[in-house]
């Protein structure tokens, strides 16, 4: 051999040991006790760079590990031959593990030999070593293929006794899937070094040399996501600034950290991608070819993210890291100025076309496009939500809105529960526009106009139906239409469109027709005494208004049924939410109102029953309350108390009910309960008034609904008036008298 191939290889020391502890450094207490906790023999830190990896590690080895059972290499991207890096773990764990081989330069940079030599003695040597912590800092700047072959091999076959823990800034590869599947590695990532408040607060004081209060440390944790050298840079210029000043973002000293970090370290087609492309909140190829320009972004991109942690990946693409795209954009604006609307405008363009009406409208906005933002907004409605779309339109004085954003602009006002303002909106849409038809009719509804209402939701649906079935502006008409039919004395036939229309409202987003739907459904289904479904529909509109009230008007029909299904003082006009919000449509309040009387009167509050009938009254003065609130008020009038549940029935009723539900005449009724003929016609007909019923069948029906509405429980508690009756053969009549089945129909 010669002296050459004999030469050992040069290792600065200071690469074997970890750096020395800066006076600003924060203890961070809570990662030191997850590394001490791991049992696994492989750890994995891969974060951005200056995430403050080295620091942490740097606090564990000297506070946590045993200094004599320790090993660091600083690895260097200058000396990354298999040479440097190996001669360097050689010499790192010599001091504390016998018989680590012993080679020279010449033989580590042969793969055979490393393969089949080095680290097999090495590895024997460990496995018989005891306990022992290996620390291999900044892994990403190994490059040479050989190196990244030979550690990976080293690290899947480390044995369980010695810890190995490894620092990267690029995405974790080699064995760690691996490893992963097999149990033996634990992995902290970025959002695990992220800095909290308490230590942003902690280190911007160390470094701003004062006291730094809670709000301004929020901000600039705020302001770098945590990143630890962005809150040191922080802090930092914070040494000359008065307490609460508000730093500008980005500052330089971050901007020219990533201009060296990355800028410097990549290539120009690399750099231009990322110069462009940093108008994008999401990275992928197709969108990045199209706004830069660049026609192999794709393979650009890709080189990047396997580069970088920077880049952290997304469902189906890539995000920059908040801090270098501002940075990022404030060098575009330094060095090209005039592009910064070109790009925007581009990324407006490819978003409307991908469905994201959101982010083209801000791109629109920044590009300097009234008009297309103002589109995009449209786009986005109802999904959007309707403050959203108000804010959004009311920012853009300078666009000509057209008839399609007046009228999404007065159904978000509906939405809000301003029916006023829907109204002054609309006044510059066209008389026949249908989005505008569909709003009108639900303004016609707010004026008690039924005709009104059935004649503009009509107008937009047309003898058939017309194309694009998601278009907001027909769920609209139908739920209009369908309520209008509710109160006309079409109850039977609005239940499916209502229930219809709330479907395909929830489907599109559009929560405040679901709401309206499913509120005017609740009304139909108890005309048409189906109270189960009744409380069903009006607990999904309550539900569904009070997960987000903003986005749609309050059901008062539904909170009626509630409150009167649980026998509570429930308020009569629940829709008080804000001083700013108008009244309902005055059939649904008045219909409202008489479900809280019917309630009251169960309860034997006269008052208050008296009360909501007045307000029921009161909702429809001076205008038609059509045949389904006329026939209601007639019962009033006649001594009835709107009957949509039952009242209590007496014993001797339900053994008259429970007997109505087999064959037997009247007559034979009566004898088996040992009473009159006329007793039992007496009975008869205060069961079927109780039950809202017209013949024994509908009563019979009728019991049965309430008794598996009792079953289900439905909120609040059993409607008033009692529990829910039952009709089974298993329930005996009043004082034990048997009921015949074998006679036959009365």
């Amino acid at each position: 051999m010669t002296a050459l191939r004999a030469r050992s290889a040069v290792v600065v020391r200071t690469r074997l040991r970890p750096p020395v502890a800066h006076p600003d450094d924060v203890p961070r207490t809570r990662l030191l006790a997850r590394l001490d906790a791991v049992r696994e023999p492989v750890t994995v830190l891969a974060a951005p760079r200056g995430a403050g990896k080295t620091v942490l590690l740097g606090q564990w080895v000297t506070h946590g590990v045993d200094r004599g059972r320790c090993g660091w290499v600083s690895l260097s991207g200058h000396d990354d031959s298999p040479a440097g890096v190996w001669s360097a773990i050689l010499e790192s764990v010599r001091p504390c593990c016998a018989g680590v081989p012993a080679a020279p330069a010449a033989l580590l940079d042969d793969q055979t030999t490393l393969f089949t030599e080095i680290i097999p003695e090495l590895l024997n040597a460990l496995a018989s070593a005891g306990p022992l912590v290996l620390v291999l800092d900044r892994l990403d700047a190994i490059d040479h293929p050989t190196t990244r072959a030979t550690l990976d091999e080293f690290v899947r076959r480390v044995p369980d006794s010695i810890r190995v823990v490894l620092s990267t800034a690029r995405p974790p590869s080699g064995p760690v899937a691996a490893l992963r599947a097999a149990g033996r590695l634990t992995e902290f990532d970025e959002d695990d070094l992220r800095l909290d408040l308490a230590e942003t607060r902690q280190l911007l004081a160390a470094t701003a040399r004062r006291p730094v209060g809670a709000t301004e440390a929020s901000a600039v944790l705020g302001d770098y996501d945590g990143w630890a050298t962005g809150v040191r840079l922080a802090g930092l210029a914070l040494r000359d600034q008065p307490a609460g000043a508000r730093l500008p973002h980005p500052l330089r000293s971050v901007e020219d950290f990533f201009r060296a970090e990355v800028l410097e370290c990549v290539t120009s087609r690399q750099r231009r991608l990322l110069l462009h492309s940093s108008v994008l909140g999401e990275l992928t190829p197709d969108r990045c070819a199209e706004v830069t320009g660049i026609g192999d972004a794709g393979q650009t991109l890709a080189a990047l993210a396997a580069s970088t942690l920077l880049l952290r990946r997304t469902g189906s693409g890539l995000r920059c890291h908040p801090v270098l795209r501002r940075v990022l954009g404030s060098v575009l604006s330094a060095e090209q100025p005039d592009l910064v609307p070109v790009l925007h405008a581009r990324a407006a363009e490819r978003l409307r076309r991908d469905g994201d009406p959101d982010a083209a409208y801000e791109h629109a906005q920044l590009a300097g496009l009234p008009e297309v933002a103002l589109r995009a907004a449209v786009e986005a409605w109802p999904a959007a939500g309707p403050r959203i779309l108000l804010a959004r339109i009311d920012r853009l004085p300078g666009a000509a809105a057209g008839a399609d954003a007046i009228a999404a602009a007065a159904a978000a006002e509906l939405a809000c529960g301003n029916p006023s303002r829907a109204a002054a909106r609309l006044a510059g849409a066209g008389a026949g526009h249908r989005a505008a038809l569909a709003v009108r009719a639900w303004l016609a509804l707010q004026r008690g106009d039924l005709a009104g209402a059935q004649r503009d939701a009509s107008s937009v649906l047309g003898p058939s139906r017309p194309e694009g079935a998601g278009r907001w502006w027909l769920t609209l008409a139908d739920a209009a239409l369908g309520t209008a039919r509710v109160w006309d004395g079409q109850a039977a036939d609005a239940v499916g469109t209502l229930a219809a229309a709330a479907r395909q409202a929830a489907g599109v987003g559009y929560r405040d027709v679901a709401v309206r739907a499913l509120d005017a459904g609740t009304a139909a289904l108890l005309l048409t005494g189906q109270p189960a479904a009744a409380f069903e529909s009006a607990a999904e509109a309550v539900a569904l208004h009070e997960r987000e009230p903003a986005r749609c008007a309050a059901p008062v029909i539904a909170y009626a049924c509630l409150a009167a299904t649980a026998g509570a003082g429930h308020p009569a006009i629940p829709w008080t939410a804000g001083d700013d919000l108008e009244p309902p449509a005055p059939h649904a309040e008045a219909f409202a109102s008489l479900l809280l009387a019917r309630a009251f009167s169960a309860q034997g509050d006269a008052r208050r029953a008296r009360r909501a009938r007045a307000q029921a009254r009161g909702a429809l003065a001076g205008l038609p309350s059509g045949p389904t609130l006329a026939a209601l008020f007639e019962e009033q009038r006649c001594g009835g108390m709107l009957d949509l549940w039952p009242t209590a029935l007496s014993d001797r009723e339900r053994a008259v009910l429970r007997a109505l539900s087999g064959p037997l005449t009247l007559r034979e009724i009566a004898a088996e309960l040992h009473v009159s003929h006329n007793t039992v016609k007496t009975q008869v007909r205060s069961v079927f008034r109780k039950l809202g019923a017209h013949d024994r069948a509908g009563a019979v029906a009728r019991a049965a609904a309430v008794a598996a509405v009792g079953d289900a429980g439905p909120p609040g508690g059993q409607p008033p008036g009692g529990p829910g009756l039952r009709t089974g053969a298993s329930e005996a009549p009043a004082h034990g008298q048997p009921v015949r089945a074998s006679c036959r129909r009365a």
